[in-house]
């Protein structure tokens, strides 16, 4: 009993020094550290694929950008390869945006990509044929998305085609797959912040 409580202890001493390190970290970032979030939390992004019922959300992070609302955080999940269960994770940086209106913007797949490059691809396209090569858009509103996906906002996203872009109403999010990295999000909010200076100034008031 002594040896079982010894590791509890030194568990605990062990998560809270791991806690008190994001913490850290979260202040050199000028961002506040939450732990985990609650199921009030998840609800409020279930309108990410990257956030299905019964997702645990871990590493919560609160802020401002620019003086805007902004919450990052990593959401994982269980899924059924057939033989084994696999947790998937995905990082969420999200900040506070006009209503502008729905409009997701996400790589294609290699099926997809392969298509457009044997005919025309499907879906809005813009100016520049490698963005329509690479990325699929879906938006609610055509002239919007035009507006804001200038020669400059598609060079910028073609920089990383990793990122999954999703506006709602409201929101803003910026998707990355994989577990949330400490050691990245400073160069992750500075893309969010790139974002924001190419955003014309127009579609500030939306």
């Amino acid at each position: 009993m002594l040896g079982v409580a010894m590791w509890v202890v030194i568990f605990r001493r062990g998560k809270d020094s791991k806690t008190a390190s994001r913490e850290l970290d979260a202040q050199e970032l000028g961002l506040t550290y939450k732990g985990k979030g609650d199921k009030e939390f998840r609800a409020r992004f279930s309108f990410l694929a990257a956030v299905p019922r019964g997702a645990s959300i871990r590493h919560v992070y609160e802020g401002s950008l620019d003086g805007r609302p902004i919450e990052v955080f990593q959401s994982s999940y269980m899924v059924s390869t057939g033989q084994a269960m696999v947790q998937i994770s995905h990082t969420i940086y999200t900040v506070e945006a006009p209503a502008w209106p729905a409009t997701q913007i996400a790589a294609r797949n290699w099926f997809g990509r392969l298509l457009g490059k044997l005919r025309r691809p499907s879906g809005l396209e813009l100016d520049d044929p490698e963005f329509n090569r690479l990325f699929r858009l879906k938006t609610d509103d055509e002239d919007f998305a035009i507006a804001l996906l200038s020669p400059d906002m598609q060079a910028f996203m073609l920089s990383k085609t990793s990122v999954k872009w999703r506006i709602t109403p409201g929101r803003l999010c910026m998707i990355y797959n994989g577990a949330l990295n400490v050691d990245r999000m400073e160069a992750s909010l500075q893309r969010l912040q790139r974002f924001w200076e190419l955003v014309p100034t127009e579609l500030e008031a939306w």
